[in-house]
C-alpha cells in the first residue's frame, strides 16, 4: 500500500522504513510520513522470520513476596527507557522456589526476546554463566562474584548502609536493627560488610531480626513489634 501510494517500489519501501544508509533522507520522510497516515505498524512475526529479532526484551521477574515496592519502579523505569526505541518488555516470571535457570532456558530455546535483564544476582550465578555461555545479550541488575566479565548496573550497598549507620548514630542511636536481604544474594555480603564497619566505628550493636526482604510485610511487622 505504501509503495502504491508513493510511487516507489516495495524494496525502497521497506529499506525506507528500515533506515537503510542507501536511501535518501528525502525518500526516507515520505514513506514514513505516509506510513503514519496510514497506521502502517510492523508484522513483528514477519520481521522475526526474516531479520531473527524480536524487538523485545524479556525481563526475569521474582514475583514471590517483597517488601520494597520494587517490582513496579523496575517495570516502570525499562518501560520509559523503552520508549520510542521500538523496543518491547516482556517479562518472564521466577520465584524463589523453582529452577533459576528455567525462565532464563525458556528465552534460549523459543528465542523469544533479543536481550535478557536479570535481577537477584548471586555470586556464583549459573544465569549468568549460561548466558555468556550461549553468547546472548544481557544485563543484570546486580553484581556477581566469580571473575565474569559482564554488564551490570549496581549500587555501592557498603558504602550505603555505612552512611546510614553513621546518620543513625548522629541521632543518638546505638541499637540497631536492619532487614537484611537473603544471604545467597550477593549484596547481602556488601551490606554485611558496610554494617560490620559502621558498627565498629561508630560504637553500635546490632539487634537481630528473623526476617529479609523476602519476608511477608506481616511477619515483618510481628518481628519489629517483638524487638520493641
Amino acid at each position: 500500500t505504501i509503495a502504491f501510494m508513493t510511487g516507489l517500489s516495495t524494496t525502497s519501501v521497506s529499506r525506507a522504513l528500515s533506515d537503510a544508509p542507501d536511501i535518501g533522507s528525502e525518500t526516507k520522510e515520505r514513506v514514513r510520513l505516509v506510513a503514519s497516515q496510514i497506521g502502517y505498524q510492523p508484522n513483528r512475526a514477519g520481521l522475526r522470520l526474516r531479520t531473527g529479532r524480536t524487538s523485545v526484551l524479556a525481563l526475569v521477574l521474582n514475583v514471590d513476596d517483597e517488601i520494597m515496592g520494587f517490582t513496579s519502579q523496575m517495570i516502570f523505569g525499562i518501560s520509559q527507557a523503552l520508549k520510542d526505541t521500538g523496543y518491547n518488555l516482556i517479562v518472564s516470571p521466577s520465584s524463589h522456589d523453582s529452577d533459576p535457570l528455567l525462565p532464563v532456558r525458556n528465552i534460549l530455546q523459543s528465542r523469544s526476546a533479543d536481550g535478557v535483564i536479570i535481577m537477584r544476582t548471586a555470586p556464583d550465578d549459573r544465569r549468568v554463566q549460561l548466558l555468556l555461555e550461549k553468547d546472548f545479550p544481557f544485563v543484570t541488575h546486580g553484581r556477581t562474584d566469580s571473575g565474569w566479565t559482564h554488564p551490570f548496573h549496581d549500587f555501592d550497598n557498603e558504602s550505603f548502609v555505612y552512611q546510614a549507620v553513621g546518620k543513625l548514630a548522629g541521632r543518638g542511636r546505638r541499637r540497631l536493627a536492619i532487614i537484611r536481604p537473603p544471604r545467597d544474594l550477593t549484596y547481602a555480603a556488601h551490606i554485611a560488610a558496610g554494617l560490620e564497619r559502621g558498627l565498629r566505628d561508630f560504637g553500635m550493636t546490632e539487634v537481630p531480626l528473623p526476617v529479609s526482604i523476602d519476608t511477608p510485610l506481616l511477619d515483618v511487622r510481628a518481628a519489629m513489634d517483638r524487638a520493641m
